[in-house]
Formats: structure tokens, sequence, C-alpha cells
């Protein structure tokens, strides 16, 4: 199995995203795409049927930290899983600012990460969740440290 499988392997057995049923589309050297679908365990408004905004703020968390953790892996190609596991075990969410510009109303979701600036310490990324119909529903900014 190829780094990229066993990476898109990982991000699928996180407890979290399992939870959510948040799954990893593409993967590419500079932003990454997640989805997930709508489900009642994920509504915050239950009378028009609106995502949560933590659930919202969660996806976009996620994704920033993935598309870093798949720029790391695409930068250091040499690197092993076990390899790259050392180095990204200590990174975290450092700074996340969200905003939340119209209902999260759909059935299905897509999450896209891009790496702005990917250094030797600190990435920042900008992510954004869109439905089905590709109405931008929020904008995130994260920035985060990797060890």
């Amino acid at each position: 199995m190829d780094l990229i499988k066993q990476f898109a392997h990982i991000i699928a057995e996180i407890p979290f995203n399992r939870t959510i049923g948040l799954k990893l589309g593409e993967i590419e050297s500079d932003h990454i795409t997640m989805y997930f679908s709508n489900s009642d365990a994920l509504i915050g408004n239950y009378l028009h049927g609106i995502l949560h905004g933590g659930v919202i703020s969660s996806v976009l968390d996620m994704a920033g930290g993935a598309a870093v953790m798949a720029a790391i892996a695409i930068k250091h190609p040499d690197h092993n899983l076990e390899q790259l596991a050392s180095m990204l075990g200590k990174s975290s969410t450092i700074n996340l600012h969200i905003d939340f510009l119209r209902p999260g109303k759909g059935e299905h979701f897509t999450a896209k990460a891009f790496v702005l600036r990917s250094g030797s310490k600190i990435s920042v990324t900008r992510m954004e969740l869109l439905n089905d119909q590709s109405v931008l529903i929020a904008t995130g900014a994260g920035t985060y440290l990797i060890a």
C-alpha cells in the first residue's frame, strides 16, 4: 500500500471522523477534499435540519489539519509512515477562525482545505464547506503547529 493510501486509511480510522462519517476525497500537493452526509446526529437546528455549528467548525479544522499532513507527506516522499507519524504526532491546531456564511442546509457536504504556507514549524490553511448544491456554507482559516 503506498503512502497516500495509508494516509487515507489513517484519516478514515480517526474515531471522530467515523462518528461524523467524514471521508477523505482527493489529495493534492496544495489541497485536500473531504466529504460527509447529513444525519440527525449532526443537526443543531432540528426545526430546519441545519448542521450544528460545532460540526461545521470541527470538519473545517479536520480538513485543514489533514491538508497539512498530506502536504508534509508529499513534501517528504522518502519518509515512511512511521517517520511521518513521528513528525506529525505532536502537531496541533494553534489558531482557528470560522466564518458562518449561510445555514448548513443540505444532504451532503464537501470540505476543501488549501495549504497557503507550509514552513518547518507552522502551516497555514484556508478551508471552505459547500453543500450538495455547491452553496458556500462556511469558510475558515487555520494555523497548525508542526512538531
